[in-house]
């Protein structure tokens, strides 16, 4: 139930659930010839689309989070046990679709790829199940696990971890995997704006992580344009998703994850 619930109740805090709110109210409103508040409101919903679809505010917000763990060039990270890559790199081969669907995360795995090419670890555990909505494929790990083998990293060196859901479940299933094979000391490898959760998640439940941060989506500027304060569909996820991480992070905190 937990599960289903933190996927749901965040759509109606995020700006868009947000501003369909408003826009019903403002309907209701209207009805009942209430129009001044209606035209209010109104204008704070637009304002609000606004500002959340700028880039330069999704920008701001998104960088925020991801600038706690900024990635380190390859030579600076340092050889350990095992690597531990995280699932939301991959979207699943359903219908119409031929082949899995590479999302915008999936440098979490070619980062994964780049660490044990270079000798950083020698094994690579993926922790990373489906959504409820996708219960009935395949799990995402043994999907990145395809993807692994085919970009380089040897079968016999991958171990799948296909049933967590959650940052939460990651750390809980991947400990007695990680424990049985002797791995102490990994490399977990997550987007940027996740790390801080996910490292905190790790260390939770007595695992040892170095963080290994990728898919850097906010860009550092020193000039902007007319177009950074123009609203952008683009823009709006982003700040949709750096809400979510931020809400994540204070669920984790309540439940005692951090």
């Amino acid at each position: 139930m937990y599960v289903y619930l933190s996927k749901i109740v965040p759509l109606f805090l995020m700006p868009l659930g947000l501003i369909i709110f408003a826009a019903v109210l403002v309907l209701l409103l209207l009805v009942t010839g209430r129009r001044r508040l209606a035209a209010w409101l109104l204008s704070f919903t637009v304002l609000l689309l606004w500002l959340a679809a700028m880039p330069i505010v999704a920008g701001s917000l998104y960088g925020r989070l991801e600038s706690r763990f900024p990635p380190e060039p390859l030579a600076r990270i340092p050889v350990s046990s095992c690597i531990v890559v995280l699932g939301g790199a991959v979207g699943l081969p359903f219908a119409p679709r031929q082949d899995i669907e590479l999302t915008e995360a999936v440098d979490r795995v070619y980062k994964a790829v780049q660490l044990y090419r270079e000798g950083k670890a020698n094994r690579v555990f993926v922790a990373a199940g489906n959504q409820p909505r996708s219960e009935s494929g395949p799990s995402e790990a043994a999907l990145i696990g395809e993807l692994l083998v085919e970009w380089g990293v040897p079968a016999d060196a991958i171990q799948l971890e296909g049933r967590s859901r959650n940052t939460r479940e990651n750390a809980v299933n991947i400990k007695p995997m990680l424990e049985a094979t002797g791995c102490d000391r990994s490399l977990l490898v997550t987007s940027a704006a996740h790390m801080q959760r996910a490292l905190a998640s790790f260390k939770e439940v007595g695992l040892y992580a170095y963080p290994v941060s990728t898919d850097v989506r906010a860009i550092r500027r020193t000039e902007y344009t007319a177009m950074d304060f123009l609203p952008d569909a683009h823009a709006l996820a982003m700040t949709s998703d750096a809400i979510r991480e931020w809400m994540g992070q204070k669920v984790y905190q309540w439940n005692g994850w951090n």
